[in-house]
């Protein structure tokens, strides 16, 4: 009876050393793990093994500057120089955007609505990102951020 209880202590010890170092154990964001970065956009995988590198810009809350809420990019591929991305809630999945720079700002637009693109996110070279939502707005209608963000590029 002895021999059963030693085994079985020394059992749960090993449990439980085998369940805090697995607790231990932290994933890495996909804008900071090491070798080419891949994102998911509409469902389909992207990697910078075979589209080039992606410039990227982490955004947050303003106020307190924690957790990453969004992140917008583009890929330097001259190919795609139109093109970029936006990826949600910290994640790495998210959808294409159109994608130019207008005067010192980048700009990043997406959906389709009827008075075109459905969205706008524009970082100014201070960091200060603006989200719009024209989803419910009339032609001509003035419009004003609906979140504003600090971003930083990666």
């Amino acid at each position: 009876m002895r021999v059963n209880m030693n085994r079985i202590t020394t059992s749960i010890v090993i449990l439980l050393t085998i369940l805090f170092l697995a607790s231990c154990v932290t994933t890495t964001p996909s804008s900071t793990q090491s070798g080419p970065r891949s994102i998911i956009l509409k469902g389909e995988t992207y990697s910078e093994a075979s589209l080039g590198k992606f410039t990227s810009w982490q955004c947050n809350n303003y106020a307190d500057n924690t957790g990453t809420l969004v992140e917008v990019g583009l890929f330097t591929n001259q190919d795609l120089n139109s093109l970029g991305f936006i990826l949600y809630d910290g994640s790495h999945s998210g959808e294409f955007t159109n994608y130019k720079r207008k005067g010192i700002n980048h700009r990043w637009d997406w959906g389709t609505g009827s008075n075109g693109s459905n969205y706008t996110f524009i970082i100014k070279p201070d960091g200060t990102g603006f989200f719009y939502d024209f989803s419910s707005t009339s032609e001509g209608e003035t419009v004003t951020a609906n979140d504003i963000y600090k971003c930083h590029k990666l």
